[in-house]
């Protein structure tokens, strides 16, 4: 008996001794697994479908294509080849189609000052705009003629537009056709495409900061394909040459001297109303037998020219206030002038 309770002693001990061995075997592994996993994220628990319904929508980014602005300065003693004058202070903006840049610029006492750059979207189609749904930026000098509030538009238009004077009168002697060309935004809320359907389009947070700059009926946007240059000598050489042009024309008109106020005049010139020269001609003669004396004023605005006529057509906006003795008018007119032979002429006309 005392045998049998010895045995079962040594048996306890035994099964104790494998019992503490594996615990303290199972007790070390368990550590190292621990110390493997120290620092490595637990998964997120996943969310229920109510919850991630919920969740508000992601961000939609810009696309690709639109990249932030390169700054672009002009070569040095050189100005973009549109400008030959702006009022002093005033601002003006030019895009760059191919680099797919909207450029604000202010008209210094020294020259042109490059203020910001900004991406924009234009037209998929890379050419001149010629046909409505054609899918392309016109290209030539342009204003700023209304503006309208994204809330009385569609979505895509973002915080809202400005309309361009699209077709303008040298895209209709050219007989292109289209219309609706605008300055607009898009929200980042909105999947917008690479490219437009023909306006230049900026985010809205661009447009926002761009409304404190723009003067209606003022602001001209010069669009290119790619931006040209000229120097700054021929650059304020040609605007003496405009200047004293428009200082004539207005000395002709005023001294009653039709003829030589015609002479400033292209053959091929339009009036604002649609006469050809000749009618122009006959109704001028008529008008001014009848005048004792004209009067004149004229706030030059800006002079600006078609970079891709080569420089050879100049578009000068300008406030004109007429008086005569039986009749007086204000206007705010756009005067197209063509070059020919050195010589430049009036062959377009318009009020806006």
């Amino acid at each position: 008996m005392d045998r049998v309770k010895k045995d079962y002693h040594k048996i306890y001990r035994v099964f104790l001794i494998l019992f503490l061995l594996s615990f303290s075997a199972n007790l070390f592994m368990l550590t190292l697994y621990f110390k493997e996993r120290k620092g490595v994220p637990s998964p997120p628990p996943k969310e229920s479908k109510e919850i991630q319904e919920a969740k508000a929508p992601q961000e939609v980014k810009a696309p690709q294509e639109v990249k932030p602005p390169k700054e672009v300065k002009g070569p040095p003693a050189m100005v973009p080849l549109p400008f030959v004058h702006i009022k002093n202070k005033d601002y003006f903006l030019l895009c760059d189609k191919q680099n797919k840049t909207l450029h604000l610029y202010r008209s210094e006492e020294g020259g042109f000052s490059l203020i910001k750059s900004y991406s924009c979207i234009v037209g998929s189609n890379n050419v001149d705009k010629r046909e409505a749904g054609d899918l392309a930026t016109p290209e030539g000098i342009y204003f700023l003629t209304s503006s309208m509030a994204g809330k009385s538009l569609p979505e895509k238009y973002g915080f809202g537009a400005f309309s361009l004077n699209y077709p303008n009168f040298l895209d209709q002697k050219e007989g292109k056709k289209g219309s609706g060309i605008w300055l607009h935004g898009y929200s980042d809320r909105v999947e917008r495409p690479p490219f437009s359907e023909g306006c230049v389009v900026v985010k809205d947070e661009v447009l926002k900061e761009l409304i404190g700059f723009i003067k209606i009926g003022d602001t001209p946007l010069a669009i290119v394909d790619t931006l040209q240059y000229k120097p700054v000598e021929d650059q304020r050489r040609l605007f003496q040459i405009l200047s004293h042009f428009l200082k004539d024309w207005k000395t002709a008109w005023e001294s009653r001297d039709t003829a030589k106020y015609l002479s400033f005049y292209s053959r091929d010139f339009v009036s604002s109303d649609g006469k050809n020269y000749q009618k122009f001609k006959e109704y001028k003669y008529r008008v001014n037998q009848s005048k004792k004396f004209i009067q004149l004023q004229m706030e030059q605005k800006s002079f600006l020219l078609s970079q891709k006529d080569e420089g050879h057509i100049a578009i000068v906006r300008m406030n004109q206030d007429y008086r005569s003795d039986n009749f007086k008018s204000y206007s705010r007119k756009i005067l197209y002038l063509k070059e020919k032979q050195g010589k430049w002429e009036i062959i377009g006309e318009v009020n806006l």
